[in-house]
């Protein structure tokens, strides 16, 4: 095994990639901003969004820490990093995550074979289908939020903060029908739709994992007997 990942990193190499994904699309996010948004409430919707991420970043960085073979070691390398990547208010230090999905891709180097990784995902088909889950909603979450501002100018919605279309984008995942303001636009109506069809998804997953869970426990308390 390579001295510089530790024996934490190679256990998990479905976290890795959700957090490669996720470490991706924020940069993604980041450049489009930089280079092409100019609505500054668009803007408080991608910084907004982006501390949600930080989040799970300061998350995946105490795990690391925590658990590293040595501690030192990955605050030297890795860790300090991860830290200031995972800080929202200072726009430059995001750029960090450059340097995590460098690690990453070089631990998925180190696994060499996607049989392992496929082997991971058998083994953890509700942790799988809980992070491809998470990435689909944010994603879907996320663009519409930052869409429907363009949307609806002019349509004379109410969608015209922020704060209106991250409220409006969850709403419509949760297949509210009213206590919000209706897009009025075609495009807003269509991204409505594509919102509540994720919604739909996701309570099917939710149910999905419920009923699941209910089985499982039945059939323990079945085998205990």
């Amino acid at each position: 095994m390579n001295k510089e990942i530790s024996r934490t990193e190679m256990r998990h190499p479905l976290w890795q990639i959700f957090m490669l994904l996720l470490s991706a699309y924020s940069l993604f996010v980041l450049s489009v901003e930089f280079l092409i948004v100019e609505n500054p409430e668009v803007q408080e919707v991608v910084f907004k969004l982006d501390f949600l991420l930080c989040l799970l970043f300061f998350a995946d960085f105490l795990y690391l820490f925590f658990t590293a073979d040595s501690k030192r070691r990955y605050m030297l390398k890795w860790g300090w990093i991860d830290l200031l990547s995972s800080i929202p208010l200072v726009e430059p230090l995001r750029w960090g995550r450059l340097a995590r999905i460098f690690r990453i891709i070089k631990v998925l180097r180190v696994l060499k074979s996607l049989s392992v990784i496929g082997a991971s995902v058998k083994a953890s088909p509700l942790e799988t289908l809980s992070m491809m889950m998470f990435i689909v909603v944010f994603v879907s979450f996320s663009v519409s939020s930052g869409l429907i501002l363009g949307f609806e100018e002019g349509f004379g919605s109410g969608i015209t903060t922020g704060r209106d279309a991250l409220w409006w984008s969850f709403l419509s995942i949760m297949n509210a029908k009213g206590g919000f303001h209706v897009a009025a636009s075609p495009e807003g109506v269509l991204t409505t739709v594509f919102l509540n069809k994720i919604g739909l998804l996701l309570f099917a997953y939710l149910n999905g994992t419920i009923i699941s869970w209910l089985l499982s426990a039945r059939a323990n308390a079945t085998i205990d007997d």
